[in-house]
């Protein structure tokens, strides 16, 4: 009988908890975050984690986020908190993190550095009525100005009370992923003092000087593949296993220590090659490789392909469409000059046929923008937050 009694009961327990964790987004069981507290591996707002490049990370300002463009209404409070790197009594890296308390339905739209020119570089992964992916990398300003969020002024305020040197120039590179309900925004920003005189406090960072210098090349397009490599644990850390990927661990930092006035792209990261270098030495140091092997190592570690590149992807995306292309109209062209054995009038409908097909694609995807567009209900395609130093007017 108490048995019985107790199935039931848990029955609507076990009802009542999932209602009230569908109401608070699913944070039952997060933990708070608190200012001061040092943190590595990730961060976990509202039950949702967030990556942290590697090193300690203290928190330095909490607290709740405005809507500055979108429908306020739909979506509720934000909560807000930036944490700081600190090397000495300087701020290395600053991350600001946005997600939701109260989850929707009708998803969250994308932010205007995914969409807009200006930013160094930009990738958007998917990108649905209601849910979307993007990455992107920047130069950010902080204004010498009043502005921004009430963590980042509980965030300053934290680096003044104990003398932090708070740089104005940064390179950003921020994520913005959502699903019908939630979203994860996150937003990195690195000194870029190991970059010597191409740091953003010396030199300038914009689209034409990236293009015009090789090593400011290299350095985006490193954080550009940074970026592709943290991204795939955003999705983990939306659904809160991050921990399950990371195993302890975190992930490198993005950017390399420049010598000779020069950016190498294999020093960057903790997988690169004078990271592999160094952690071999230190392995043939404590007797666990021989030192009569090492130099074979070293070898080992030279003959590596580099990753590829985002650059690397469209080469050989192009390449594959232009591939099928080509097989594509000659298959056409075959079928027809069967069909009326002449090579003009073959061409002719071979022509037409790729004529048709093509105005065909762009139709169907301009029907399924509208499609897409018409489907948003409670949301809006672009929906902001508040930003460091930015103080924009909250919608109402």
């Amino acid at each position: 009988m108490f048995w019985g009694h107790s199935n039931t009961a848990t029955r609507h327990l076990t009802g009542l908890v999932l209602t009230v964790a569908a109401v608070t987004g699913g944070a039952l069981d997060a933990t708070a975050l608190e200012v001061g507290e040092t943190l590595s591996g990730y961060a976990e707002l509202q039950g949702r984690q967030v990556p942290l490049p590697d090193g300690d990370w203290t928190v330095a300002g909490m607290g709740n986020n405005t809507i500055v463009s979108g429908v306020a209404g739909a979506y509720g409070t934000i909560e807000n908190a930036v944490l700081l790197q600190l090397n000495g009594d300087k701020v290395r890296g600053i991350v600001e993190i946005n997600t939701n308390v109260i989850s929707v339905t009708e998803g969250w739209g994308t932010t205007d550095a995914c969409r807009r020119d200006g930013v160094l570089a930009k990738l958007n992964l998917y990108r649905t009525a209601v849910d979307g992916f993007c990455y992107f990398v920047t130069e950010t300003t902080r204004p010498a100005t009043v502005g921004g969020t009430d963590a980042w002024q509980a965030a300053k305020a934290f680096a003044a009370e104990r003398s932090y040197a708070l740089p104005q120039e940064w390179l950003t590179v921020g994520f913005r992923l959502s699903n019908r309900q939630d979203i994860l925004d996150a937003r990195y920003h690195f000194d870029g003092l190991e970059l010597g005189t191409l740091a953003p406090a010396i030199a300038v960072w914009t689209p034409e000087s990236v293009v015009a210098d090789s090593n400011k090349y290299a350095v985006v397009n490193d954080l550009n593949a940074w970026a592709g490599l943290t991204s795939e644990l955003f999705e983990s850390g939306l659904l809160g296993r991050l921990a399950e990927k990371l195993h302890g661990r975190s992930v490198p930092q993005p950017l390399a220590l420049v010598e000779d006035g020069t950016v190498d792209p294999s020093a960057i990261g903790r997988a690169s090659n004078a990271a592999r270098k160094r952690a071999l030495e230190e392995l043939a140091a404590d007797g666990v490789i021989r030192q009569d092997d090492l130099a074979a190592y070293f070898a080992a570690v030279d003959n590596t392909a580099p990753p590829p590149t985002i650059e690397n992807y469209y080469q050989t995306l192009v390449a594959k469409m232009i591939s099928f292309n080509l097989f594509r109209v000659s298959v056409d062209y075959l079928l027809a000059f069967i069909v009326t054995v002449n090579a003009a009038v073959s061409g002719y409908i071979t022509a037409s046929i790729v004529l048709t097909h093509s105005m065909a694609q762009i139709a169907n995807d301009v029907a399924w923008d509208s499609y897409i567009a018409g489907q948003r209900k409670d949301g809006s395609e672009l929906v902001e937050f508040n930003y460091i130093e930015q103080a924009a007017e909250p919608v109402s």
